[in-house]
């Protein structure tokens, strides 16, 4: 499997600006969606093992396309693809600098796909638009590109199964408050609760005894609440997920904005993902009615007076907008959820 071939000053995203870039050697995950999400590309399946697609004879024009594309443009590998019901994915890598530009090859790549089913009788538009791409900007990125491309089939199949477990809900009311959440929300009824708290400038030692804490409570059965903000919470909340513990990670934003054309394809990534399709996450983010509570307010306040009286500055008040306020929010309302208070 090759590793990140792309020059450094491409490792800037800026540079995705300037002309002759979409030229140069490089890694691009580019995403196809068929027109209006149909599934024109074929059928969702199992086969009792793995998930897999049944491709349509649509479905297999488009890697007759993809041979056809690799013939054509010798300078570009594909290091991964996969044809879902309703879109696509191919990992391209660009080994030289070519004649034409990726999107302009990419063009010619989807047109061919259109005259092809035009000759399987689709004489609709294929396409849901231009493709989406992403451009490999950093050292590991490559190898999370292709195992999200290769193990796109199996989480279609688990939120096929679970839809319940990835359903936006947008009204989730708990403790007074609203959020925007997804998972099983059973998590929020579950007696035994534990908040992960840790500063920014706890050491290695305070970070793994809190971990051996943690871990000793949700072992014996103590949902662990975490808004995974500092590194010493990160190191416990990915600990937690990976035993396979029950987690609530409240969210400062990351979910898709109401009505927006994401909302409905929204899924959490990678490991978070798997936690979910399990029953084992919830992940909650607060509507700004929760951030302006007065109680949340107040206690926002008041720990942040601490905190400066503590460093012997003065207090000085700081706006709910600001990233520090809403930090020190979600911890506080991490800590009313588990208190229930």
């Amino acid at each position: 499997m090759p590793t990140n071939t792309t020059s450094s000053s491409l490792h800037e995203p800026s540079t995705w600006m300037q002309p002759g870039a979409w030229r140069k050697p490089c890694i691009v995950h580019v995403t196809m969606v068929a027109n209006a999400r149909r599934p024109l590309f074929g059928t969702l399946a199992h086969n009792g093992t793995e998930a897999m697609v049944e491709k349509s004879a649509i479905g297999w024009a488009l890697i007759r396309q993809q041979q056809r594309l690799l013939e054509l443009c010798p300078e570009m590998k594909i290091l991964a693809d996969k044809v879902m019901p309703d879109h696509h994915h191919i990992v391209l890598q660009v080994t030289r600098t070519m004649s034409r530009s990726i999107k302009e090859v990419l063009r010619g790549y989807m047109q061919g796909c259109k005259e092809e089913a035009r000759t399987l009788g689709f004489t609709e538009n294929l396409y849901d638009g231009p493709p989406h791409y992403r451009v490999l900007t950093q050292k590991g990125q490559l190898h999370a590109m292709i195992e999200y491309v290769k193990a796109n089939a199996e989480r279609a199949w688990l939120r096929k199964q679970h839809p319940d477990l990835f359903c936006l809900h947008r009204q989730t009311e708990t403790c007074g408050l609203l959020f925007t959440s997804l998972g099983n929300h059973f998590l929020l009824d579950w007696p035994d609760r534990q908040l992960v708290e840790m500063s920014r400038s706890a050491s290695e030692d305070q970070v793994q005894n809190r971990l051996s804490e943690v871990m000793t409570a949700a072992s014996n059965g103590a949902v662990t609440y975490t808004a995974a903000i500092s590194r010493g919470e990160r190191v416990i909340a990915r600990a937690v997920r990976e035993k396979g513990f029950p987690l609530i990670v409240l969210l400062s934003d990351g979910f898709p904005a109401a009505g927006s054309p994401h909302e409905r394809y929204y899924k959490p990534g990678g490991v978070y993902f798997d936690a979910c399709s399990k029953g084992r996450l919830l992940l909650m983010e607060p509507h700004e009615c929760a951030f302006t509570m007065p109680a949340i307010q107040a206690a926002v306040e008041e720990a942040l007076r601490r905190k400066a009286e503590a460093k012997h500055f003065s207090y000085t008040a700081v706006p709910v907008t600001s990233q520090r306020y809403r930090f020190v929010a979600l911890n506080e309302m991490g800590r009313r959820l588990v208190t229930r208070g």
